[in-house]
């Protein structure tokens, strides 16, 4: 039952009241005893207007006409998307150790003179004589200063050239010389050579593999056989046999030396990436990047080129100069590099692919140089530089090639049909139209069988199976152009020449049981690495509902919530009583029950307030037989909270609306100028006490 209230006079009488009981309030504070008075204030509490909008407007579209709603409603069967397109993680790594180091090919040269072959020489030096045949042993060896090649080396392999040069006045018909390391007289090379002319040089070629040589080398003519002169010669006690040691392709297992500047690591090839099962082209990245981790123990500075000459952004490839410090003894030395990829447009055909057009192949440049200081530095097998390269988290902004020929069957699945949120009855929809829509914005063809689509209304249990002549059939969607977003759409009009429709929406199915198959390229590779796939691509199968909103139904629920501010009633401890003054609006051409609960700060409910009326708490607008309003109708009541509630009222910190229309049982067109407006106060009984 409703209670009739003049909002703002009851108001108006209140705060009148209030202002006399203040005067008394005065009056009795000359009194000295205390005194405990009945106070009532009436204060504004919240406002709020409830449209057919709050429900949810992305369905609707208003006619400018005259308000009426229409409904445009697309429901989302199953959505199939290509997320096997990506570069998987992947990487190498560039391993280098002293093997692969070079020391600097280089020369010598000692000379054995006349005078130290034979003291005697000294004595006819600068004199015309006739020389006797010579056949001498074990000559005084002669100290060979071989610090600029290196002060220790094992070497894991190379070669040492001994020349010899003859520059005594008589031929030389054997020579055995012997090489040796100062430090332990251990042999590194030992050889003969025969009939080495007057001014000529014999060359011979030592293998250093295994050997270790040292900085103090020690040469020894172990033999000499010489013819006599013919006739007198000038004797030069200065010049005699030159000998010079060459060394090259040197490749220490272990050294003390002044290692040049050289290439270390040099990588200049394409690197294959797993793609998910698509040949890909082209590639522009979404998100992903390059990590690179090296690791060095060598006492030497290092410079890492690295270039990605496939890789483009705004005009410019990839490519970046990384310096790594040497190490210090017996420790590493570490540098990590991380390259973004965002945006880069990669091509992945290949180092060359004028030559060789490939897929799925990532062209990268990788240069590694050992930087000499000229010090000299201590190497062993024990060093090495590393380096680590990977791609990681590499996503398609977008992909171009051939993403492959895939067959999804989806086998039994359920989704959800969302119509109507807040509708929980019988509803009727007036001449709408329904669409089977396969929506396509993947770069490439594709086919689709619907085999079973059933609705369940999950409220009566009631199934209801579709059928239709599209059911079983393959239905195929064409490819879109080149853009993001764009699509193409395969639309089936069912109706009822085709399909029982009407039976199937008229259900009010809340679930959609499905099974249908997709497949992407059905006829293979026919666009020649041409198609192509957005990161956001898809194929959906979508029912579409198109209807004049005009329907029945029971129950549709409008809601709100508001804040409350009780602040300026004091101290809320006081009260001992309170009503909620409620004065409703109504637009709507339906009756309406209201709904009322108090919520605590964290939006936690407390309890509710008891409405009068029920259902029909709310009376309803008048409006004209096509749905045009004529007239709101005003509806005024009072909630009592009783003092078992105070104690939520004190603690309340918002208010939850619930308006819940009705329907008269009669088909009615929906206007999007409806609304429900609601004007609120609280009236309270305020326990004051005056005096001491």
């Amino acid at each position: 039952m409703h209670v009739g209230i003049n909002l703002q006079a009851r108001m108006k009488n209140r705060l009148i009241f209030g202002t006399l009981t203040i005067v008394l309030f005065v009056i009795a504070s000359c009194s000295r005893e205390a005194t405990s008075w009945e106070n009532r204030i009436v204060s504004p509490l919240f406002k709020t207007s409830l449209k057919l909008g709050d429900i949810d407007t992305t369905h609707f579209k208003s006619n400018l006409i005259d308000s009426s709603y229409e409904l445009m409603y697309e429901n989302l069967v199953y959505r199939y998307q290509m997320e096997n397109v990506r570069a998987y993680d992947t990487g190498i790594s560039a391993f280098f150790t002293l093997k692969r180091l070079k020391l600097n090919d280089q020369k010598i040269t000692r000379s054995v003179t006349l005078g130290e072959i034979n003291p005697i020489f000294k004595l006819l030096n600068g004199q015309t004589t006739n020389v006797p045949a010579q056949d001498q042993s074990n000559l005084s060896p002669v100290d060979i200063d071989a610090s600029a090649f290196f002060e220790t080396a094992t070497l894991d392999s190379g070669l040492m050239d001994i020349s010899l040069s003859n520059h005594l006045p008589v031929k030389v018909k054997l020579l055995v010389f012997e090489l040796t390391n100062a430090s332990d007289n251990s042999v590194v090379a030992l050889d003969s050579f025969m009939d080495i002319a007057v001014e000529a040089t014999v060359t011979k070629q030592i293998d250093l593999r295994d050997k270790t040589v040292t900085k103090g080398l020690r040469g020894t003519i172990k033999r000499l056989i010489t013819e006599a002169s013919v006739g007198p010669v000038l004797i030069d006690a200065s010049k005699g046999v030159d000998v010079e040691l060459a060394v090259r392709k040197l490749r220490p297992r272990h050294a003390i030396a002044a290692f040049p500047t050289q290439t270390v690591i040099d990588q200049d090839e394409g690197l294959p990436v797993y793609m998910g099962g698509a040949q890909v082209k082209y590639f522009k990245c979404k998100r992903g990047h390059i990590r690179i981790h090296l690791v060095s123990t060598i006492e030497e500075d290092m410079t890492m080129f690295f270039k990605i000459p496939s890789a483009e952004k705004d005009g410019k490839v990839l490519e970046s100069i990384v310096k790594l410090p040497g190490a210090t003894k017996g420790n590493i030395s570490t540098k990590d590099e991380l390259f973004d990829l965002t945006d880069y447009v990669i091509d992945f055909r290949g180092k060359d692919p004028n030559v060789k057009d490939t897929v799925n192949t990532f062209h990268q440049v990788l240069l590694v140089t050992m930087d000499s200081s000229g010090r000299k530095v201590e190497v062993g097998l024990n060093d090495s530089i590393r380096i680590d390269y990977r791609l990681e988290g590499m996503y398609p902004d977008y992909a171009i090639g051939y993403m492959g020929q895939n067959l999804n069957q989806t086998g039994e699945q359920v989704a959800g049909f969302d119509l109507f949120k807040g509708l929980d009855a019988d509803m009727k929809l007036k001449d709408f139209k329904v669409s089977l829509i396969l929506r396509n914005s993947i770069g490439g063809d594709g086919r689709i069988r619907l085999n079973k689509l059933v609705g369940e209304n999950v409220f009566t249990k009631n199934s209801q199976a579709l059928g239709a002549t599209v059911l079983g059939q393959d239905l195929f969607v064409t490819s879109p152009p080149f853009k993001r977003d764009a699509y193409t759409e395969t639309i089936i009009a069912l109706d009822s020449s085709n399909s029982n429709i009407r039976t199937f929406i008229e259900n009010l199915p809340q679930l959609l049981h499905y099974n249908l198959d997709i497949e992407t390229s059905p006829n293979g590779n026919v666009n020649n690495w041409k198609d192509f796939v957005f990161d956001n691509s898809k194929v959906e199968v979508i029912l579409k509902i198109e209807a004049p909103y005009s329907l029945l139904f029971n129950h549709l629920n409008l809601r709100d919530t508001q804040s409350l501010s009780l602040e300026k009633l004091g101290d809320l401890s006081r009260i001992r009583g309170a009503n909620i003054l409620i004065e409703v609006e109504n637009g709507f051409p339906f009756g309406a029950g209201l709904k009322l609960d108090l919520l605590d700060a964290g939006m936690g409910y407390l309890t509710s307030l008891d409405v009068v009326g029920g259902l029909n708490a709310i009376e309803p607008g008048i409006t004209l037989p096509n749905g045009s309003p004529v007239e709101t109708v005003k509806s005024n009541f009072s909630i009592a909270l009783p003092r078992e509630k105070i104690w939520a009222l004190q603690q309340a910190k918002f208010i939850a609306i619930q308006a819940t229309l009705n329907s008269d049982g009669l088909m009615k067109t929906m206007n999007s100028v409806y609304q429900l407006k609601m004007n609120t106060a609280i009236e309270v009984d305020y326990q004051v006490k005056i005096g001491k």
